[in-house]
C-alpha cells in the first residue's frame, strides 16, 4: 500500500495533516483513502530542530476519511489537488472530540446515504429543468447552486414539492408497477435490481421493498425462498398489471425522474 502525506502549519492555531493511501482490492478495483487530521499544538513542535531533526510530538485527531474510487491506475497527487484539499481542510477550525474508529464505518447507514444521494440528484435535475424554463440570463455569480433537502419538516416550498413527488406509496397500483419492473430486471439477469430501480425512478429503497412485499402478498410476484431475492410476475400479476394501469404508472414515474417534475 503506497502512502503519502502533506500538511499546513499555523502558529497558535490548528495544524492540518492530510495523508493518502492507495489500496488495490481484488475484483473490486483501485481506491485511494484520504485521511484528514487536526493538531492543536504550537508550530514549534512541528519544525526542524537542531541537527536537522524533526519533532512530531503533536497529538493529532482524525477529522475525516474519504474513499476515492479510481480507474485502472493510481494517478499522481498533483500540487493543485493538495492546495484544494488543504483549503477545504482549513474550513474546519476545531479538532474533533471523538476519534474515528472502524466501528463507525460498520454503523454508517450507507444504503440510506445512497438513497439520499439519489434523491438529491433528482432534485438537482428538477431544479435545472425549472430554471431552464425561464428566460435565459447570463450573469456572474460566486454562489454555488445548491438544493438542500432537510430531514423532517421544513418550510421550504421546493423541498416539500420534491418530497411529495418522489414518494411512492405502497398501494396496489404502485406495487404492481414496481413488481413488473423488478420482474423484467430479473429476467434480464440484472444485478443490484433494487438499487437500479431506485436510480431509474428516483425513489428510496424502503419504498421498493414495501411494494415488493405487497406484490408477493397478493400473489403477483413469485418468491425465490425466504430471505432470497428474485422473482417474476405470476399470471395473476400480469393480469393485475393491466387492470391497474401499471404501464401508465411506470410511464409517469420514468417521465418524472427524467425531469418531468415542475
Amino acid at each position: 500500500m503506497d502512502s503519502g502525506v502533506f500538511w499546513e502549519l499555523k502558529a497558535n492555531d490548528v495544524s492540518h495533516v492530510i495523508s493518502w493511501h492507495d489500496v488495490s482490492i481484488p475484483e473490486m478495483g483501485n481506491y485511494r483513502v484520504w485521511v484528514h487530521a487536526l493538531g492543536t499544538e504550537l508550530l514549534r513542535d512541528f519544525l526542524d530542530q537542531p541537527k536537522n531533526r524533526v519533532s512530531v510530538r503533536m497529538q493529532f485527531n482524525i477529522a475525516g476519511v474519504e474513499v476515492q474510487s479510481l480507474g485502472k491506475s493510481f494517478p499522481v497527487v498533483s500540487n493543485a489537488e493538495k492546495v484544494a484539499r488543504l483549503a477545504v481542510a482549513n474550513l474546519q477550525k476545531d479538532a474533533p472530540t471523538q476519534a474515528i474508529k472502524g466501528s463507525l464505518f460498520r454503523g454508517l447507514p450507507f444504503s440510506k446515504i445512497e438513497d439520499a444521494h439519489n434523491k438529491c440528484l433528482q432534485a438537482c435535475r428538477a431544479k435545472i429543468e425549472e430554471e431552464l424554463s425561464k428566460p435565459l440570463r447570463i450573469a456572474k455569480s460566486d454562489t454555488v447552486p445548491t438544493v438542500t433537502l432537510k430531514a423532517g419538516r421544513s418550510g421550504s416550498v421546493i423541498e416539500r414539492t420534491f418530497h411529495n413527488a418522489l414518494e411512492i406509496a405502497s398501494t396496489k397500483a404502485d406495487s404492481i408497477a414496481i413488481a413488473k419492473m423488478y420482474s423484467e430486471f430479473c429476467i434480464a439477469g440484472t444485478s443490484n435490481i433494487v438499487k437500479k430501480i431506485c436510480i431509474d425512478l428516483g425513489v428510496e429503497s424502503k419504498n421498493v421493498y414495501a411494494a415488493l412485499r405487497v406484490a408477493r402478498s397478493q400473489g403477483w410476484l413469485s418468491a425465490s425462498g425466504k430471505g432470497k431475492s428474485g422473482g417474476t410476475l405470476t399470471r395473476e400479476g400480469e393480469k393485475a398489471f393491466k387492470e391497474l394501469d401499471g404501464e401508465l404508472t411506470l410511464t409517469r414515474w420514468l417521465s418524472r425522474s427524467k425531469g418531468g417534475l415542475k
